[in-house]
């Protein structure tokens, strides 16, 4: 009895120590990212203007990049430790449901990321200042 003790508290001690670990990595990538979006697929018109100077700021490893603004379309994303992210999101695009997806990589204090949904996609540049 005494030994499985020992070995469940060695498992919760190594799992709560992982867990403290990425959270702190992840963290590694934390500040403010500041550049352009850019319009690579969609007409300007029903996209919004392009090229649009943002800042987006990581906090916890966390971060949302947004698809369309006058309908409040995001994806919630979170920093894996290798810098990468991707995620989806499900909307509305009038009738149909729609999806939209965000994958990138963080590296060097450069955010690099693609947005896109239904009818448009967008380019993210940002360098972390």
């Amino acid at each position: 009895m005494a030994r499985r003790a020992i070995q469940c508290g060695f498992v919760s001690a190594t799992v709560l120590a992982l867990t403290v670990a990425g959270t702190a990595f992840a963290g590694g990538y934390d500040g403010a990212y500041s550049g352009q979006i850019t319009l690579t697929r969609g007409d300007q018109s029903l996209c919004g203007k392009s090229p649009i100077s943002t800042t987006k700021q990581v906090v916890n490893g966390q971060f949302a990049l947004v698809y369309d603004t006058a309908h409040n379309v995001g994806v919630n994303l979170q920093v894996q430790p290798d810098g990468s992210f991707s995620g989806t999101q499900t909307y509305q695009a009038g009738r149909t449901t729609a999806i939209v997806k965000a994958s990138g990589r963080i590296a060097a204090n450069v955010l690099e990321a693609e947005v896109e949904g239904y009818a448009c996609a967008r380019s993210y540049h940002l360098t972390k200042g």
